[in-house]
Protein backbone atom coordinates (compact mmCIF):
# COMPACT_ATOMS: atom_id res chain seq x y z
CA UNK A 1 0.00 0.00 0.00
CA UNK A 2 1.25 3.40 -0.92
CA UNK A 3 1.61 6.06 2.06
CA UNK A 4 0.51 9.32 1.39
CA UNK A 5 0.13 10.49 5.30
CA UNK A 6 3.28 8.76 6.79
CA UNK A 7 2.96 10.74 10.38
CA UNK A 8 -0.92 9.22 10.41
CA UNK A 9 0.43 5.31 9.22
CA UNK A 10 3.11 5.97 11.83
CA UNK A 11 0.82 6.93 14.94
CA UNK A 12 -1.68 4.22 13.58
CA UNK A 13 0.71 1.30 13.59
CA UNK A 14 2.45 2.65 17.16
CA UNK A 15 -1.09 3.04 18.96
CA UNK A 16 -2.18 -0.30 17.52
CA UNK A 17 -5.52 1.30 16.12
CA UNK A 18 -7.25 -1.16 13.74
CA UNK A 19 -8.20 0.66 10.40
CA UNK A 20 -11.53 -1.30 10.92
CA UNK A 21 -12.25 0.91 13.71
CA UNK A 22 -11.47 4.07 12.65
CA UNK A 23 -13.40 3.22 9.33
CA UNK A 24 -16.35 2.62 11.54
CA UNK A 25 -15.93 5.55 13.89
CA UNK A 26 -16.54 7.80 10.41
CA UNK A 27 -19.09 5.52 8.83
CA UNK A 28 -17.62 4.62 6.13
CA UNK A 29 -16.40 1.13 4.39
CA UNK A 30 -12.81 -0.57 5.23
CA UNK A 31 -12.43 -0.40 1.17
CA UNK A 32 -13.26 3.92 1.23
CA UNK A 33 -10.99 4.25 3.98
CA UNK A 34 -7.80 1.92 2.48
CA UNK A 35 -8.86 4.50 -0.88
CA UNK A 36 -8.87 7.72 1.48
CA UNK A 37 -5.32 6.78 3.33
CA UNK A 38 -4.09 5.62 -0.09
CA UNK A 39 -4.35 8.85 -1.68
CA UNK A 40 -7.66 8.04 -4.35
CA UNK A 41 -9.97 9.97 -2.51
CA UNK A 42 -10.25 12.95 -0.14
CA UNK A 43 -10.92 12.95 3.83
CA UNK A 44 -13.34 15.16 4.50
CA UNK A 45 -13.07 17.85 7.61
CA UNK A 46 -15.49 16.06 9.70
CA UNK A 47 -13.51 13.03 9.52
CA UNK A 48 -10.16 14.15 10.44
CA UNK A 49 -11.93 16.04 12.72
CA UNK A 50 -13.79 12.59 14.01
CA UNK A 51 -10.73 10.85 13.48
CA UNK A 52 -8.22 13.06 15.97
CA UNK A 53 -10.76 13.45 18.71
CA UNK A 54 -11.23 10.18 18.99
CA UNK A 55 -8.03 8.10 18.48
CA UNK A 56 -5.15 11.34 18.31
CA UNK A 57 -6.85 13.38 21.02
CA UNK A 58 -3.99 16.74 21.57
CA UNK A 59 -2.32 15.52 18.34
CA UNK A 60 -1.38 17.74 16.33
CA UNK A 61 -4.30 17.45 13.13
CA UNK A 62 -1.48 19.10 10.44
CA UNK A 63 0.75 16.98 11.41
CA UNK A 64 -0.94 13.77 11.04
CA UNK A 65 -2.73 14.24 7.91
CA UNK A 66 0.25 16.12 6.29
CA UNK A 67 0.95 14.15 2.61
CA UNK A 68 3.80 12.79 1.35
CA UNK A 69 6.16 15.14 -0.10
CA UNK A 70 4.38 18.57 1.37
Amino acid sequence: MKVVYPELAAEIAKRGIRKKDIAKCVEISDRALSNKLQGRSAFTWNEVNKICDTFFPGAEMATLFKREGE
